[in-house]
């Protein structure tokens, strides 16, 4: 009786922590083929390979294959493609990529490095299109890697010039940013619902929390307070009188103040959490859990306020199909364009949206100028809405999952300077 009670009241705390895919953190193919824009791409005298689960390509192949013209500085052992205002640099033997954009100097890590073999130089395909601007996929069944020049689409005729929306939104957004380190505060509100057979029991939430933002990161402490009342009725409901024994009230007795310490990284694309009370969902004390986090919305696409990042970045998120990706990168680049920002309402003319649906995720974002910019993202299961004003953030989450439907709401205020977040824990 105990344990079924235990599983419910853990049940609570990983739904209103949204825990959902937490974990602590844990530490040769056959011929492969490249399609750039639907169409095979043609290796004469290196072919593509396989190394540590990664896909290889010779780097002039690739890049001239994009448009782009490549350089070798045997000095430094580093590869160069340049495209337009596009400067992409990959050095033999480092897990770095740098990309330089009309001046603007950015580089990202990756988990595999340029070698040579063979008197040949063999570039990371997926971490050296993506520079270039591309989406990247890949194609199991046929051993294919799915390449879509999205940079170049935006560029061609029918799109060039017409990215004006996403800039205005883009501006706003960077114009509200931490690009200094501040203080924030922020306030949960919400509520659960579980679906049981005897009915519906609510559970409240409320809490606190206190920390700092950056670009990189954010980083909060706080605590989380459970109604234990409606806990325990959902207990006696489903399983009778007398059944809380010294167990369940210790379990309940964390549900009622949990204290939480988080990092929402923006460099890893990871949510960090620890708290003692993630032992009842099989993490030990003092562990740091993770999450990964889909961070669609390019970093630096803020920083820069650059409509080709963000669209590259979305075009990304795409799971690629053979034969039609360069259709669904251009419905992605059509979505974000000018040519589908929603018409002016009649009674406000200044609010513009832009909206995109493959099926499975739709985002809206709709720019009020100079009061705020929402980005709403839809599933099956689930609705998150950040509205971002020069004051702080406000995110509303709505989720059915498990038998339990879950209303959060977070309000955070933006306060004074700061010293900058962790944009990951130090053990």
């Amino acid at each position: 009786m105990k344990r079924f009670s235990s599983r419910f009241c853990g049940a609570a705390l990983a739904v209103s922590l949204a825990l959902t895919g937490l974990s602590a953190p844990a530490a040769a193919a056959g011929t492969i083929s490249v399609t750039l824009d639907d169409q095979p791409m043609a290796f004469t005298d290196a072919r593509p390979l396989m190394r540590d689960s990664r896909t290889f390509v010779p780097f002039r192949a690739i890049f001239e294959g994009m448009g782009a013209s490549v350089g070798w500085d045997q000095t430094t052992r580093t590869v160069t493609a340049q495209r337009g205002d596009r400067t992409v640099k990959l050095t033999i033997g480092r897990k770095a990529v740098t990309v330089d954009r009309a001046g603007a100097d950015r580089s990202f890590s990756t988990d595999a490095a340029p070698f040579i073999e063979g008197g040949r130089t063999y570039v990371p395909i997926r971490f050296a299109a993506q520079a270039l601007g591309a989406a990247v996929g890949w194609d199991n069944p046929t051993q294919t890697v799915l390449l879509v020049d999205t940079e170049a689409m935006m560029q061609n005729s029918e799109f060039n010039g017409q990215f004006s929306t996403l800039s205005d939104m883009l501006a706003f957004a960077a114009a509200n940013a931490p690009v200094s380190p501040r203080a924030v505060t922020g306030m949960l509100t919400g509520k659960l619902t579980f679906h049981t057979a005897m009915g519906d029991i609510p559970v409240v939430l409320n809490g606190n929390l206190a920390g700092a933002e950056s670009l990189d990161a954010a980083q909060f402490t706080g605590t989380v307070a459970c109604d234990r009342t409606a806990i325990e009725a959902a207990i006696t409901m489903n399983e009778g009188q007398n059944v809380i024994g010294d167990e369940v009230d210790s379990l309940l007795k964390k549900l009622e103040n949990l204290s939480l310490e988080a990092i929402l990284s923006r460099v890893d694309g990871k949510l960090y959490l620890k708290s003692d009370a993630l032992t009842e969902i099989g993490i030990p004390a003092g562990t740091w859990a993770m999450k990964d986090l889909d961070m669609t919305d390019s970093l630096t696409a803020v920083k820069n306020q650059d409509a080709i990042d963000f669209v590259c970045a979305r075009a990304q998120q795409l799971d690629l199909k053979l034969g039609s990706s360069a259709h669904a990168v251009r419905q992605v680049v059509l979505g974000l364009s000018d040519l589908a920002a929603g018409r002016p309402d009649l009674d406000d003319p200044a609010v513009v949206s832009l909206g995109l649906s493959d099926g499975t995720d739709d985002l809206l974002l709709t720019l009020t100028p100079g009061e705020s910019l929402e980005a709403k993202r839809c599933t099956d299961t689930a609705a998150l809405t950040t509205t971002q004003r020069a004051d702080g953030t406000t995110l509303t989450l709505t989720e059915e999952r498990d038998g339990c439907t879950t209303d959060v709401r977070l309000d955070l205020v933006n306060a004074g300077a700061a010293s900058a977040p962790a944009v990951r824990p130090a053990s």
